[in-house]
């Protein structure tokens, strides 16, 4: 979804090539692929879904919490700068590409972008996909802060995240933080999730007792639902009063939908499993791919399938590439030894205090 959200959801991504896709007029499409972005959406909820699950087995006190955040946020960064050192590397290399300006302002946007602070500050970013990085700090900060909230206060946790998306104040709408703001919803949808194990409480029900009769009956409204929901979202109204209500709503509902009826098929796990553990990778680089690199040969493929198969098969070898190198300096090691470094800091810290 994020790569035919990225290759084929507007004119302008299309660079002048004549993209042939078939007996699907073109407009149709680009709606079609405009739709994926809720990539984005299912990202951030699965990640607060993930925190809320580690974070509910750890300490209830202020240090375990600052542990835990610190330990994240070295995760994350772990995650991103062999990708980020690799691709920036032969981007400035190699291609004329340079976002970052000269002298001391490149010195600084470089690392406010190695750092995923870009989408915060508002600096340049290397590809445009990277202001993600910001957000899920925010995640990682907001959400166990979020979790203490909705054991006190319950359902009221909605209440501080509503008023960004639905206001949409000047501060968020003038500022790169517009862009956080639309999925601001999937925080606590996905503290309630994790909390109160709504995965498995809506696979176990039952609307009629027949297994085979329940699981058609449960597709069809579920099917159903989702289509209502996409087309709800493109609506004038939708797009004016709760556009952003929906964005954050129907990637967790979509979830569930392929919890319920995809994700357990057989051989397609094993696919989805294999694309899930090079998912971060993917992310980070097949910008590059489509729209610095190698955009005239991608596009040049007219057929949006083989441009689509170039993209994520060039994607997968570049993971594979960083996974072997991270084995070959032992990163795992490196990365843990700074974690325990950072975490006994942390605590000498606050046996001081």
């Amino acid at each position: 979804m994020l790569i035919g959200y990225h290759c084929f959801s507007s004119v302008q991504r299309l660079y002048g090539y004549p993209v042939n896709f078939g007996i699907i007029p073109q407009k149709t499409a680009i709606y079609i692929f405009e739709s994926m972005n809720i990539c984005v959406g299912m990202f951030a909820f699965l990640s607060v879904y993930g925190l809320t699950k580690i974070f509910t087995k750890t300490e209830n006190s202020i240090e375990s919490t600052r542990m835990f955040i610190i330990k994240r946020l070295i995760k994350l960064f772990s995650i991103f700068i062999i990708p980020y050192i690799m691709c920036t590397s032969i981007t400035l290399i190699f291609t004329d590409h340079n976002p970052y300006g000269k002298g001391i302002n490149f010195i600084f946007n470089m690392v406010s972008d190695m750092l995923g602070l870009a989408g915060i500050l508002g600096t340049p970013l290397m590809v445009g996909t990277w202001w993600y990085m910001s957000f899920a700090i925010i995640l990682i900060i907001i959400t166990p802060i979020t979790i203490k909230l909705y054991d006190k206060y319950g359902w009221y946790i909605f209440l501080p995240f509503l008023f960004p998306v639905v206001f949409r104040p000047n501060f968020f709408s003038a500022t790169s933080l517009t862009n956080m703001t639309r999925w601001l919803l999937t925080i606590p949808i996905g503290v309630i999730f994790a909390k109160e194990n709504i995965f498995e409480r809506l696979k176990n029900v039952v609307i009629i007792k027949n297994n085979i009769f329940n699981k058609i009956i449960k597709f069809l409204i579920m099917t159903l639902v989702l289509i209502v929901l996409i087309k709800f979202r493109t609506t004038e109204w939708s797009k004016e009063y709760v556009f952003y209500i929906i964005s954050s709503v129907l990637p967790v509902f979509f979830i569930c939908y392929l919890y319920e009826f995809i994700v357990n098929i057989p051989f397609l796990k094993d696919i989805l499993n294999f694309l899930g553990k090079h998912s971060a990778n993917i992310f980070f680089t097949h910008t590059f791919i489509r729209s610095i690199w190698l955009k005239e040969f991608t596009y040049s493929l007219i057929n949006p399938i083989k441009i689509y198969g170039v993209v994520l098969i060039l994607s997968i070898i570049i993971s594979l590439a960083i996974e072997l190198i991270k084995k070959l300096i032992r990163y795992e090691k490196i990365i843990n030894f700074i974690v325990n470094k950072a975490t006994q800091k942390c605590s000498e810290d606050v046996n001081k205090v």
